[in-house]
């Protein structure tokens, strides 16, 4: 009974530091691949204002700068007053598109210079009050979906790993080190 216990045991270590082995082989494969990006700003001190009479989204919006000024690539600061910001960051009963209801929505204009070198010169991120309220969205998720609209608004594109706040679809996702990856590789010029 010994026998057969032993080669248990050692077939079960055997298997777990496969997957072990493998997991850590996934977890460095997504570090590896930064998130893409399309373009950049001319300054790495961008300026925003937030447009939206709300307390609650104007602090959902300061969450989210606060996020990517704590990745340390760019620095997001307030507009002065008069002053006109490069990204609006606001807020609205409904948002929809061509591709139906969307949680937030960013609309930019650049300056074409290359296939991903593109100079952005404005940027309009907008959040939707109502999906996010019908589909129960807590205040961190928010935050999350406005994190992911930011990104876009500094050059960002979507990634294809679910762990990126730049992932298409997903309300649970923070910024992760493949977006910090991208965004240094977007601001390094």
């Amino acid at each position: 009974m010994l026998a057969k216990i032993t080669k248990w045991a050692v077939l079960i270590i055997a298997t777990t530091a496969i997957v072990l082995a493998s997991f850590s082989t996934t977890i460095l494969a997504s570090a590896s691949n930064p998130t893409p990006s399309w373009g950049s700003w001319k300054d790495t001190t961008i300026t925003y204002q937030t447009n939206t009479s709300s307390s609650y989204y104007k602090s959902v919006w300061k969450n989210a700068v606060n996020r990517w000024n704590k990745v340390g690539v760019v620095q997001l600061k307030a507009a002065k007053s008069g002053e006109k910001a490069d990204i609006t960051l606001t807020s609205s009963d409904t948002l929809s598109t061509k591709s139906g209801q969307l949680a937030g929505y960013t609309n930019y204009s650049y300056l074409k210079k290359g296939d991903d070198n593109n100079q952005i010169v404005s940027a309009k991120s907008t959040l939707n009050r109502s999906l996010l309220n019908k589909y129960n969205y807590t205040k961190s998720q928010r935050t999350n979906v406005a994190t992911h609209e930011i990104g876009h608004a500094l050059g960002l594109s979507h990634s294809a790993d679910e762990s990126s706040v730049m992932y298409a679809s997903d309300r649970y996702a923070s910024i992760d080190h493949q977006d910090k990856v991208g965004l240094q590789d977007a601001y390094q010029n």
